[in-house]
């Protein structure tokens, strides 16, 4: 049976039988009895999680290793190759953003033939908001000698649909890309499984 195959449950089971502990029924129950669901640890706040320790300092060892999983899962994962279509970007980013409970936006900088030649995460905002301006954007594109650029950015309610800000945004990016000399291909909203992509809603087109 592979780790993937464990229940939430048996997973934490697994984990304080294998580092030596004596107390694993104690432990494990403690937690569960904090946090019902994996989901409900996800969205509690800080000062919630670090009671573990004072329930336990064995618990110091868990939360390193949650930690550590969920920036590894966080990292966004370069995206390579030449873009053809929205729905071929939009996939991808799905993956990358979809568990975010934090709004952040990504831009990719593409040359000439389309080919991503840079990728950052650009900004990283609050649960709600994601605060950026068109500058910050056009700094790192130049910087990178971008042709053309995408962006995109998650929503943590897992809905793509786009809000004012979201459109008023995307317009201003298009707008200063077409004074710029640098077009914006696309901008993104992803969210629970599925993506926006704005340009092909003729969503932010400048009239």
């Amino acid at each position: 049976m592979t780790m993937s195959e464990l229940t939430d449950k048996e997973l934490l089971i697994e984990y304080f039988s294998n580092i030596g502990q004596q107390r694993v029924d104690e432990l494990t129950m403690f937690f569960w009895q904090t946090f019902p669901t994996l989901a409900d640890f996800k969205m509690a706040k800080n000062d919630v999680k670090r009671d573990l320790l004072d329930f336990d300092h064995q618990y110091y060892e868990l939360l390193v290793g949650i930690e550590l999983g969920q920036r590894i899962a966080h990292k966004p994962r370069p995206l390579i190759g030449k873009i053809y279509c929205s729905q071929q970007i939009g996939v991808e980013l799905i993956e990358q953003l979809r568990n975010d409970v934090q709004e952040c936006l990504i831009l990719f900088c593409l040359d000439v033939k389309h080919q991503i030649i840079f990728q950052q995460m650009v900004f990283k905002g609050t649960l709600s908001t994601c605060p950026v301006h068109p500058r910050e954007i056009f700094a790192v594109a130049l910087e990178h000698h971008a042709e053309s650029i995408l962006v995109a950015h998650n929503h943590p309610s897992g809905s793509v649909t786009p809000s004012q800000n979201d459109i008023l945004f995307s317009k201003r990016l298009d707008q200063c890309g077409e004074l710029m000399g640098i077009e914006l291909l696309d901008s993104f909203i992803i969210g629970d499984g599925n993506y926006l992509s704005l340009r092909e809603a003729d969503l932010f087109e400048s009239n």
